[in-house]
């Protein structure tokens, strides 16, 4: 009777997971609160579902989880050197702890129609993102307090770079769903949707990250489709789309020419205030600081202290980050954690869902595509929606059956 009672409750608690996963999926582009909450119950969830021999199996067998929880491990060592104070390395480190979620969905075995669950719940959130961007486009909506957005950069629930990442992979998203559906509805309003997402970032959203993510997954879906050959047609489509969106969109050809500005402007020894000369800035003194520490790095926590000096004689403004995940990872733990970075994304690329359709293995190609772009403007691992975006959808999308070991828990 009591390992009946046991075994129900472990049961339960693995549905309760599956189910969080869900609401997750919905609630990551629109409510940190919920977020955090849910995140908690999905912790609690997966402690009492049990079966731990048989997630540590799973997780020893799949190199995505491995590679997570190395660059994990790395980056909590990193904490023993350096000179950042006790207060920043653990701030970092519990910033960097969403990787753990990425073994922790691994060691669940994810079926199909969870996965599916969260990629719908994931594309509702988005949908609805994407209508209320484009009622404040067309001035029906009053813009949020507290966001630099109204109806000349209509984005909603994020600030404008965050929302072009998301509805980039939307529009990837969209498109999958629209090839998949099985209605003739679906796929036509799928289909809209993704070109409206795609329109979205590109003339509506002022979101620059959002450009290039767009431009890598166009990359990714035509080579998906159609392989290499695709790759021919994806820069031809691109040759076209981005230089018509110079000409009709004022806010697209507005962040272009400022980034063109920047660069020409720009001038290492001198404080800068503008967006784009004042994260190369960033970018240069954060170099330096690894040519200094290239092996291991100031530690983790320790930028901030290293960076300050560096630049204290200059009089320059002293950034949390570098506005690039690269040279943050690099600037903390050197170039062995920025080689277990790539690792992962590369396990990930690599990573083939078993006996599922080709839409995971777009869809999960897309997901590090996305990520990988967004880490070169943005220390996408650590701001909240992004990294919990990834680490959760990577999880899920890396995770197999028991059935798909071939081995029966």
């Amino acid at each position: 009777m009591m390992s009946w009672g046991v075994d129900r409750l472990q049961a339960e608690a693995r549905k309760v997971a599956g189910w969080t996963t869900t609401a997750l999926g919905f609630t990551i582009p629109i409510w940190v609160v919920a977020d955090s909450i849910l995140v908690g119950l999905l912790i609690v969830c997966w402690a009492a579902s049990g079966e731990w021999r048989e997630k540590l199996r799973r997780v020893t067998t799949n190199p995505v989880a491995v590679g997570a929880i190395l660059l994990f491990a790395w980056l909590l060592l990193g904490t023993l050197w350096g000179e950042g104070e006790l207060e920043e390395r653990a701030l970092w480190v519990k910033k960097y702890a969403n990787l753990l979620l990425i073994p922790l969905l691994i060691s669940m075995a994810v079926d199909a129609q969870e996965r599916r669950r969260a990629f719908l719940a994931l594309a509702a959130s988005l949908v609805l993102t994407l209508v209320l961007s484009l009622v404040l486009s067309a001035g029906f909506l009053s813009a949020k307090e507290g966001l630099t957005c109204d109806s000349s950069n209509p984005c909603v629930f994020k600030k404008h770079t965050t929302h072009n990442l998301l509805m980039g992979f939307g529009s990837l998203l969209f498109g999958v769903l629209a090839w998949k559906s099985s209605q003739r509805w679906g796929r036509w309003g799928w289909a809209v949707a993704s070109c409206l997402a795609a329109s979205n970032v590109l003339l509506m959203v002022q979101g620059r990250t959002g450009y290039a993510v767009l431009a890598g997954l166009a990359m990714v879906a035509f080579h998906g489709c159609f392989g290499w050959r695709g790759m021919v047609a994806a820069v031809i489509a691109l040759s076209v789309v981005f230089p018509t969106a110079y000409q009709i969109s004022t806010s697209f050809r507005d962040r272009i020419n400022l980034v063109a500005t920047g660069v020409a402007q720009w001038n290492p020894q001198m404080a800068t205030y503008d967006g784009v000369t004042e994260r190369m800035e960033f970018f240069y003194h954060s170099v330096e600081i690894i040519q200094d520490h290239p092996l291991m790095g100031v530690g983790t926590g320790g930028f901030a202290h290293a960076y300050a000096m560096r630049v204290q004689k200059m009089g320059l403004s002293v950034p949390t980050h570098p506005h690039n995940q690269y040279l943050l990872v690099m600037v903390q733990v050197g170039i062995i954690g920025l080689c277990l970075l790539l690792w992962v994304f590369l396990q990930q690329w690599r990573f083939k869902p078993l006996g599922e359709e080709m839409s995971y293995d777009l869809l999960g190609r897309g997901l590090v595509v996305t990520i990988a772009i967004g880490c070169l403007f943005q220390p996408a691992l650590n701001d909240h929606t992004e990294k919990l975006f990834y680490c959760l959808f990577s999880g899920l999308v890396c995770s197999r059956t028991d059935s798909q070991f071939g081995t029966k828990a």
